[in-house]
């Protein structure tokens, strides 16, 4: 604790009087060290926030969109307009494992694996070769501490062995999310398959089982892909749809205001028509079809948005058979399958900018429809809201708080010569990385945030920023919005530009200079 108050109060002020003047360089290490433990101590004790508190339920802009000019809405099914309960990533994790054990034979122990929250993240990016988990930033950069083996955290050390550096050639990496030795978990699906395949992995290891870790990698692919294509996980969820259907009673008003507005709307979804009416029947109703004057099954997306042949067929929504004629004209009230994006647009006469899709693949529903075809496009991300939370968290702000303090103390240090300034300056790098830790755990403890790194986006973000004009946890937080509001993307500041941490370093030296001087008058 500070004893002498009188004498740093006379410090800070002499140091705020230079920080007005585009912070000049604290030359004396005594005085820095001062500084440091004034700061320190104002930091972690204050109560205000970093920074404002975000809305967790608000619509985040990557590019400006005004909603006055869409007169289409078009959406996906699955994690879009229908939210999940996490039963069912259990779901998908039991049956996965049941088909290693009983397809591939995998050891019959696997039967006592269960799902575990938390051990998987969307976007992150497996080295199929090596069986290595990880995160990596928007400059391709492998952030180091998240890279895992089972559950096994690899050494820094390794890593950069085995790739020579953090840094991934574009080849390595991809553009839509996988190369011949590099896979991205993109959906949110995948949580399930990279929680089974860090425990497969774990398994093997413990018990010294040989096994390649790109065959694991495929088997655990397969079999959490045939248990989707097989169409056994939409029996099960189909038949009980209160267990496995997230209730969202804003989804009704939502469609209805579009409706009311006459917006056209469609639904694009790669699920078929009898398990979409299962869940949009427990969702709107009966007559969910209502609100929809497209509906579009069994899509096949991507591949919808470049198939230029393939086309559209009617189905009998009693039976569930395809018609064989042609269709020349998509009518209200009917269900289609199949089709193409070009022989939608050329019955229907959309204009790109008019037309607002929104899905939660960044690469399977936005993507195409962003690049080529000109659509605005919105992405549904549930994790946007636990993250937001996170960060509007207390201990968090006061983690970040402290942290760009530290930073901006480093900088100052570094211009003082000595030996003694080195050994401060490794005790202050290393108290930055403790603080840099702590806070990505907060979000995750093996992964940290989807969206950061320490202090660069995530790769899943700048294919997140690249693909979608906005993002939002839930498709209904449009409700709190009026129907012609404009998007606006936020100023970022480049390396160039003047940034927030100078003067919020400021008024925290002017704080603490005025907590001393109100010691010092009452002593």
């Amino acid at each position: 604790m500070l004893r002498n108050y009188k004498q740093y109060f006379q410090l800070i002020r002499q140091v705020f009087s230079q920080s007005q003047r585009s912070f000049h360089q604290i030359r004396q290490l005594k005085d820095l060290q001062q500084i440091y433990e004034l700061l320190k101590e104002e930091s972690l004790t204050s109560t205000a926030s970093y920074s404002e508190p975000m809305n967790p339920d608000g619509i985040f802009a990557n590019n400006e969109l005004d909603l006055e000019r869409i007169k289409v809405y078009g959406f996906d099914f699955d994690y879009t307009l229908a939210t999940y309960k996490p039963t069912l990533h259990s779901l998908i994790y039991d049956h996965a494992k049941t088909f290693l054990v009983k397809n591939l034979r995998y050891p019959d122990h696997l039967m006592d694996f269960c799902f575990r929250p938390g051990m998987g993240a969307r976007g992150l990016h497996l080295d199929i070769k090596r069986g290595w988990l990880m995160k990596v930033d928007s400059y391709h950069n492998i952030q180091l501490g998240t890279v895992y083996h089972g559950m096994r955290q690899v050494p820094d050390e390794e890593v950069i062995a085995a790739h020579h550096g953090t840094k991934l050639s574009v080849d390595e990496v991809g553009y839509l999310g996988m190369t011949p030795n590099m896979f991205q978990f993109v959906d949110i699906f995948t949580i399930s398959e990279i929680t089974l395949l860090r425990d497969v992995t774990q398994y093997f290891i413990d018990k010294s089982i040989p096994f390649a870790p790109e065959y694991v990698h495929y088997d655990v692919r397969e079999a959490v892909s045939v248990f989707h294509k097989s169409g056994m996980m939409h029996q099960i969820v189909g038949q009980a749809v209160e267990k496995y259907f997230q209730e969202n009673d804003r989804l009704k008003p939502f469609l209805l205001r579009l409706r009311d507005a006459n917006k056209q709307i469609f639904l694009i979804t790669n699920s078929n028509y009898w398990y979409v009416n299962c869940g949009m029947t427990y969702l709107l109703g009966k007559s969910w079809t209502d609100f929809f004057d497209i509906i579009i099954c069994q899509a096949k997306k991507p591949s919808f948005f470049g198939a230029q042949k393939r086309p559209f067929r009617e189905i009998n929504t009693h039976n569930n058979s395809k018609s064989w004629d042609r269709v020349h004209k998509l009518q209200n009230g009917k269900v289609y399958v199949e089709g193409n994006l070009t022989t939608l647009v050329q019955m229907t006469n959309w204009q790109g900018h008019d037309v607002l899709y929104i899905g939660d693949h960044i690469y399977g529903d936005l993507a195409d429809l962003f690049l080529t075809h000109g659509w605005r496009t919105g992405a549904i991300l549930e994790e946007v809201k636990d993250e937001i939370n996170v960060i509007n968290s207390e201990p968090f702000q006061k983690a970040i708080r402290w942290l760009n303090v530290l930073q901006w103390l480093i900088d100052q240090l570094q211009v003082i010569p000595g030996r003694e300034a080195d050994e401060i300056m490794k005790l202050w790098v290393a108290e930055r990385e403790e603080e840099r830790t702590k806070s990505r755990d907060y979000f995750n403890p093996y992964f940290g945030s989807i969206f950061r790194t320490y202090t660069v986006p995530t790769y899943f973000h700048r294919r997140l920023a690249r693909f979608a004009d906005v993002y939002t946890s839930n498709v209904c937080n449009f409700l709190n919005y009026p129907l012609d509001y404009i998007f606006f993307p936020r100023r970022m500041a480049l390396a160039h530009e003047n940034v927030l941490p100078t003067p919020d370093i400021n008024l925290l030296l002017m704080k603490t200079a005025q907590e001393a001087m109100r010691f010092e008058t009452k002593s």
